[in-house]
This record gives structure tokens, sequence and C-alpha cells, in this order.
């Protein structure tokens, strides 16, 4: 059995390379608040993208990747996926694991936490269970000094022995009040694709004052990341905003939290920081946010109109009583009617996710959902098959029931949401996709009228215009799917577009 404080090789680390698997049009702000971490222990960090969009099946680590690390010359390599993302982070870990023998590899992120003993096998060194702000400065720690690796918490690793050693997470959270390294990144060009917000086409930034969620979704749930639901300080989300304003060329925020329409009173102090922001800045700025369609209140619309919160997502999911009690949702279809009727005429977009795919779900559940979309008239929805993530109890629920098979997992890379469902079970898979594009079909033309509101359509115009002239095979394949009504296939067409258009392909982002 290993020691608490297993001898090892003391090894200096001066240079980190953090690994983002496949780029997409959002940038790696986890790895970038790392960054932050790193810095400050004195560390040069890079970051390295290295497949671009989405993972082909059967791809390899590209050369020019391989070349372009060699050069950096880490002391240190740091991996960070979500289970969408496990096979590419999987080719990844294998290949670099064979070219850098002598430099640990660090894994990290949702998949890594629920299934380290895979990851380890892949050939990482260590995996991060949990946040890893606090654990990799520890790790830094004990590699350099030689000893102390056993008394990490949240970290696993395989000893000498090949025995997988971990000690669970201790007391200890994440400083949530750590700014991300913007400059790691091409951040403004994440930016100008006009990609963050749903519905609007707005040049946003991304900004996290909360982590957690007290929700107990049995799609979503982990048990490593359950430290609740926590706030960052005002005075830190602040100096975030007012840097990304001055720094940045852009005129919204898009405010990534799970909860942030949780708490009146947060939400009150939050808007009138906001509004004093703009004052001191001169400008005006806007931000869109996520509620609960249980916790919103009047008075928390009326702030957040006066702060300038342009649209509000909900995760209504479905309008099947039925449904949110099989995925325990413990929201109240009734509720959220109240919900709406409270934003309806704020002059706040309504942005409604919801969640087709669910065992047991009937055309029926699917009718109620379009009925209470059609009463209600959201801006823009978003539909999604229902995924079931490892290491979230309906994921054990469906292989034991046989909805899900192990061969299956490669379904969850970038196809949840523009494939087909993942779960064999409930309405026919063809039914299914007709009854997903009737959500879509919905709200098509608020949808459409949002995305051509005020200055905002001079910029779509424009931009539609150039990539036509760019890509005139890809502008009229979007054109094609707009005009039959495929929506999913439209959406990702224009994203793929933007994406190649503005966030630079560099491997070094």
């Amino acid at each position: 059995m290993i020691s608490f404080n297993m001898p090892i090789v003391p090894k200096k680390i001066n240079k980190v390379a953090l690994i983002y698997p496949v780029k997409t049009f959002m940038p790696p702000l986890g790895l970038m608040t790392i960054t932050t971490v790193l810095r400050k222990l004195g560390k040069e960090v890079a970051i390295f993208s290295v497949f671009d969009y989405e993972y082909i099946e059967r791809a390899q680590v590209p050369e020019h990747v391989l070349d372009q690390l060699r050069r950096f010359a880490p002391d240190m390599i740091g991996i960070g996926f979500m289970s969408a993302e496990w096979l590419p982070g999987k080719v990844i870990i294998e290949r670099l694991s064979e070219v850098y023998k002598d430099v640990p590899i660090v894994a990290g992120g949702r998949h890594p936490s629920s299934f380290p003993q895979d990851v380890l096998q892949w050939g990482a060194d260590y995996v991060v269970v949990g946040e890893g702000e606090t654990t990799i400065t520890y790790l830094i720690d004990a590699l350099e000094a030689g000893n102390g690796l056993g008394e990490i918490h949240g970290l696993s690793f395989f000893d000498d022995d090949g025995k997988q050693f971990f000690k669970p997470g201790g007391k200890e959270k994440a400083d949530l009040d750590i700014v991300p390294a913007y400059d790691i990144v091409p951040y403004q060009n994440f930016i100008d694709a006009r990609l963050a917000l749903v519905g609007r086409y707005v040049k946003a930034g991304w900004l996290s004052t909360s982590r957690g969620c007290f929700s107990k979704c049995i799609y979503c749930r982990d048990p490593n990341f359950g430290k609740g639901l926590r706030f960052r300080s005002l005075d830190s989300v602040k100096e975030d905003i007012k840097f990304q304003s001055t720094h940045y060329d852009l005129t919204c925020f898009l405010i990534i939290d799970e909860m942030f329409a949780i708490r009146e009173q947060r939400v009150l102090e939050f808007c009138n920081m906001f509004i004093e922001i703009q004052k001191e800045l001169n400008r005006k700025l806007h931000f869109a946010a996520s509620a609960r369609i249980d916790t919103l209140t009047e008075s928390m619309v009326e702030a957040m109109k006066a702060a300038g919160c342009i649209q509000l997502s909900f995760g209504l999911e479905s309008g099947s009583q039925r449904i949110h009690d099989f995925l325990q949702t413990n929201k109240n279809v009734e509720t959220a009617t109240r919900s709406f009727s409270i934003l309806k005429g704020s002059g706040i977009d309504i942005f409604v996710n919801l969640i087709v795919g669910v065992p047991g779900e009937t055309e029926y559940d699917i009718r109620e959902t379009l009925e209470l979309i059609k009463r209600f008239k959201p801006e823009t929805v978003g539909v999604s098959y229902l995924t079931a993530y490892p290491g979230t109890p309906l994921f054990e629920m469906a292989l034991e029931k046989g909805w899900l098979k192990q061969s299956d997992l490669d379904s969850l890379i970038y196809k949840h949401t523009f494939g087909e469902s993942q779960l064999h079970c409930g309405i026919e898979p063809s039914v299914l996709k007709r009854r997903k594009q009737q959500l879509y079909n919905a709200t098509l033309r608020s949808t459409m009228l949002n995305l051509f509101k005020g200055y905002e359509s001079i910029a779509l115009i424009r931009d539609m215009l150039l990539l036509g002239l760019r890509d005139f095979a890809g502008a009229s394949s979007l054109i094609k799917s707009a005009f039959r009504f495929d929506i999913d296939k439209a959406k990702e067409i224009y994203r793929l577009l933007l994406f190649r258009d503005r966030i630079l392909k560099d491997t070094r982002i």
C-alpha cells in the first residue's frame, strides 16, 4: 500500500502546456482559470487546441500540434475534457504518453473525474477529481519537492505496484474570485463570432458569478462536483466586467452560471452594480443569464430589465409534469406559466431549453410541451436529445435497463443535439426527429425576427454576404437548409461557417 509521503524524483516545473481537445465557439474558460493559478506560481503557460470544431472518428493527433508542443517544451501537460469529448481526450492522452514519457500528464474535468481509472490506463499520470484550482497547486508542490503525493485530496494515480490510489476531496474549496487569463487565447475572435447567445447576434463575452447547482436532475448530477451553490464576490465580478469591457470590443455578457436568478437579493445587488459600471464607463452594456422556472420574481425582472438584461434562458425541459418527475427536476409545470407571465411584456427575450428522447416519453408528452410553447411564445427555443452522460444516475440506469450500450458511447461526441436520440427507447427515431422539428418551428418566426432586430441586423446581413463570398457552397447549403426548415442543420452550418471565419485555426490558441 502506498504511503502518504511516497518518495518521487523531484522535478522542477517551469512550463505547463494545457490541452484543449476540441476547439469550439466558446473559449476554454476552465483552462483559462487554471492558467491564472499557474501564473501566480510563476509558471509559463500555453494553451493548445488539437482538433478544430469536431473530432473526426479515428483521427490522430496532427503532427503540427506535436511540433508546436515540442517547441514549447513543457515540463507538465494538463488536459481537461467533458464526456462529450472522451474519445478525442483518449486519443490525445495515448499519443502524448508515448511522446512525453518523462513529462507528467494531468487530466481533469467531468469525464476524468467520473472515470479516473480508465483515464490513468490511457496514459495519464494523474487525474484531478473535481475542482482543479487547488489540487493542481498541491500537485506541483509535491512534484517539485519529491514527496507528498499521497496527502493531496482529490488526486488519483497508480502507485509503483499498479494499484490505483485516491484520497477523496477535502473541505477546501476553489477560490471563485480567480479571474480567467483572457490573454492566453484569442478572446476577441470568440467575441467576434457572435455565437455566445442563441437567437441574438451580439458581441458577447463570458462571465461567471457563481458555481454549482443544488438541483438533483438525474441527467446532470455529478457527485464529484457536488459542492453546492457558491457565489463569487461582487467585487471580483465587477473587476472582471470592467476588465473585459475596457480590453475587448463587446457590448454584452453571457452569464454562464447554472443558477443566476436564484436569490432575489443577490440578483438585485448584481443589477445595481451592473448599472454603476455602465455609469463609470459611460457606455451601455447588456447581459443574458439563466433562471429556474420556479424562482423568478417580479422584482428580479424589473431590476434585470433596468440593468440591461436582454435574454433569460430557462431549462423548461418539457411541458409534461410526468417527464419532469422522471427526470427528478423538482420543477412544476404550472410554476413555469407564472414565470412566463412575469416576463411577457418586460422586453426581456425568453429562451427555452427543451429535452426530447426521454425514456417512456409519448407523443402526448411532446404535444403538451408544444402547447405550452405556443401559449407563451418564447422568442427562441433550443431542443436537445436526452443524453446519458457518464457519472450521472441516468447513465447507470440506462446501462442497467438496456437503453444504452457501452458501444454507444461514441454517440456522445457532438451528436446529442444535432444527431439522433442516444437512448434506445420511447418514440420511434424518425417520428421523434419530426416532433423535435415541430418544437423548433413553433418559434421560428420570432427567432428570425429577433436575429434581425435593431443594429444586430446590419451586422448579420453584412456577415451573411461576406460568408457567401468566401464560401458560396457553405452559404448555399445554409440557405437550402433554412428553406427546408431543417433548423438543426442550418444552425450547424452557420456556426461552422462563422467558426472557420472568426476563430483562429492556430494550434496554439
